[in-house]
């Protein structure tokens, strides 16, 4: 049964009510609205402690209800050209949102977070420059301290899809805009079609295209610092860091536009074809 928290005066709301809500919204297999609702939650009890309106905080035991998020320390991911692939023609065949689509494309050829993918606006883009560029501010990247927006230069293959992309929505707001009415498609939209529609637990998460990002670039002989800064990672040590700034961004154009070749002809099957050969 539906409970509309919002039609209650605050002081008849107690722990075992909105826990019910909670709990509903969550047998939806989306965790992280629930988590969302329920911290918005604390939040509107803490502004009616602060007024004088109610004596507790009724939602704060609720967290307890919550299932935690079951990890080793590690997202699992694909590590191989073969498998990589196979992922990207299996959510080319699949039932997805066009913003979800989308979503996943820029995330497997940008390596970048789901929360930067998720969020992008239209703003953020320089798809016409001499090397389209995706700029991230700085206060939408995990880390807030280091100097500087997070530069991205995007290969030819996911440029020309943005730039089809905006073609169909307008190069304004955001990227991605949500087909519930949202200014964009939640993160948990993009990891449950990974999860569930792909049939990838415990075997890709949308993360895991950084361990693939990083893990195969290292392979092939690129740079650490190289991979390292192009992920928006932290290199070297803080002596070396003092006084090595540079971006390294030329050799992050060469490591981006392999990186989009590379998984351009694993979703054509072309690494498959090639171990054939080797193996026949």
């Amino acid at each position: 049964m539906f409970i509309n928290l919002w039609a209650l005066p605050i002081e008849s709301i107690t722990p075992s009510v909105i826990a019910k809500a909670i709990e509903t919204i969550n047998k939806r297999d989306v965790l992280e609205t629930a988590t969302r609702i329920l911290q918005h939650l604390n939040g509107v009890f803490r502004y009616a402690q602060a007024k004088g309106l109610c004596e507790g905080n009724s939602a704060a035991p609720v967290k307890e209800i919550l299932p935690r998020k079951k990890t080793n320390g590690r997202m699992p991911a694909l590590l191989d050209w073969n498998s990589l692939g196979a992922l990207l023609r299996a959510a080319d065949a699949a039932r997805l949102s066009p913003s979800v689509r989308a979503a996943h494309r820029l995330l497997a050829f940008s390596a970048t977070r789901i929360s930067n993918v998720v969020q992008a606006e239209w703003k953020e883009f320089d798809l016409d420059a001499d090397i389209p560029i995706w700029v991230i501010p700085r206060a939408k990247m995990k880390d807030h301290t280091r100097i500087g927006d997070h530069r991205i230069p995007l290969s030819p293959q996911i440029t020309a899809e943005l730039k089809a992309w905006g073609k169909l929505f307008g190069r304004r707001g955001y990227v991605f805009p949500s087909p519930t009415g949202n200014q964009y498609i939640s993160r948990e939209s993009l990891e449950k079609a990974y999860r569930v529609t792909l049939n990838m637990a415990g075997k890709h998460a949308p993360h895991g295209w950084r361990s693939a990002f990083s893990t195969l670039a290292r392979d092939n002989g690129f740079e650490q610092d190289v991979v390292e800064l192009a992920l928006d990672h932290a290199h070297g040590n803080e002596v070396v860091r003092a006084y090595d700034r540079g971006e390294r961004f030329t050799q992050r154009v060469g490591l981006y536009k392999w990186w989009g070749e590379k998984l351009t002809h694993a979703q054509n099957g072309a690494e498959v074809i090639e171990l054939t050969k080797k193996v026949a």
